[in-house]
């Protein structure tokens, strides 16, 4: 049973372990869009304690504390158990389709996780196919006497299109990447691209630290993402020709010995001293 009730801010419980951070710009633009046509969807609480967890609605909430509200609708699911709250929060976010790609992959790993807590069968549910899915599920199969995995309802599945091989490629990103290098990605642009997110998850530990660190160094300015990154940690430069050129004809000077050197700088000895010149260097 659930019903809905006007819920003191003061008496909900934000927990830690939540699936999506609080964006404090999000919640600001949120509540100019509440104040100026109301709350279209009540947030989702459950008992605790003698108050209330917050199950879905982060935002919502903080929209409503930033308008200084007293108090917000909430719609009460008294039966909840953690699980199935954790599961509810990563399914509504899921379908408002406001995540980014790190957010995504976070989500269904969440997902998965909760899933096989609250449905054992699911761990070993073998390769039957999915009638959402048309394919084989991996671990998130399910016979047909458990609730679907992603047939939680089927226009929510057909707007966020999720399909096996979507869900297998989420999860193996974000058990791949390294937690501190997650961390770090948090707010950066590459955050936003699954297929930099992939590109880094498949790299060893170390070499998704030192490749993210060269993408975040703002003096590498010709690092924009992991191609370019590893590129420079390679010695070499990525994408721009003419940086690509110099690095070639660098590279070939500095394996010349020392006679072959003094020829080439004869050949084109006017040049240097030119050059030398020109940067104030004689």
């Amino acid at each position: 049973m659930s019903e809905i009730l006007e819920i003191p801010l003061a008496s909900i419980e934000v927990g830690t372990d939540r699936a999506r951070d609080l964006d404090p710009a999000w919640a600001e633009g949120l509540a100019g869009s509440i104040a100026a046509q109301g709350l279209m969807q009540p947030i989702v609480v459950r008992p605790l304690d003698g108050r209330y967890g917050l199950v879905a609605g982060l935002h919502r909430l903080e929209a409503f504390r930033l308008m200084g509200r007293e108090t917000i609708p909430a719609v009460l699911h008294a039966l909840f158990t953690e699980d199935e709250a954790k599961l509810a929060e990563v399914m509504e976010n899921l379908a408002r389709n406001e995540l980014i790609a790190l957010d995504r992959c976070h989500h269904l790993f969440e997902l998965k996780q909760v899933w096989e807590r609250l449905y054992p069968q699911a761990k070993h549910g073998g390769d039957r196919g999915n009638q959402h899915t048309g394919a084989k599920s991996q671990s998130l199969a399910l016979g047909t006497d458990a609730p679907e995995i992603f047939g939680f309802a089927r226009a929510t599945s057909e707007k966020i299109g999720l399909s096996a091989s979507t869900i297998k490629a989420a999860v193996k990103i974000w058990t791949t990447l390294v937690p501190t290098v997650r961390k770090r990605l948090r707010g950066t642009d590459l955050a936003r691209k699954q297929t930099e997110l992939k590109a880094l998850s498949e790299l060893s530990a170390t070499k998704q630290v030192k490749v993210l660190d060269a993408i975040l160094n703002d003096e590498l300015e010709h690092v924009g993402n992991v191609a370019q990154a590893l590129a420079h940690l390679e010695g070499t430069i990525a994408c721009d020709p003419l940086e690509r050129r110099f690095a070639q004809v660098s590279r070939s000077i500095a394996d010349l010995d020392d006679e072959t050197f003094d020829h080439v700088i004869a050949a084109h000895e006017d040049r240097v001293i030119t050059s030398l010149k020109r940067r104030g260097r004689i």
